[in-house]
């Protein structure tokens, strides 16, 4: 589900108060910016690392992806 389909992009979404608050219309339980964050140790076996959001990886395999 879109947040005002047209306005709410990636980028914006940590700081959109318009989209949180609920005094500028926004809807607090709709949109969330807790991201999901992995650590690890990047070793010679790597070849790449693939950094992407969800509107990537909705539509992509990590097949497609690579």
């Amino acid at each position: 589900m879109r947040v005002y389909p047209g306005r709410l992009s990636v980028s914006r979404s940590f700081g959109d108060v318009e989209a949180k608050l609920e005094k500028f219309g926004g809807n607090p339980n709709v949109l969330i910016a807790t991201p999901e964050i992995k650590a690890f140790k990047i070793k010679k076996e790597h070849d790449f690392v693939l950094l992407g959001c969800d509107g990537i990886f909705d539509r992509l395999s990590n097949k497609e992806c690579i």
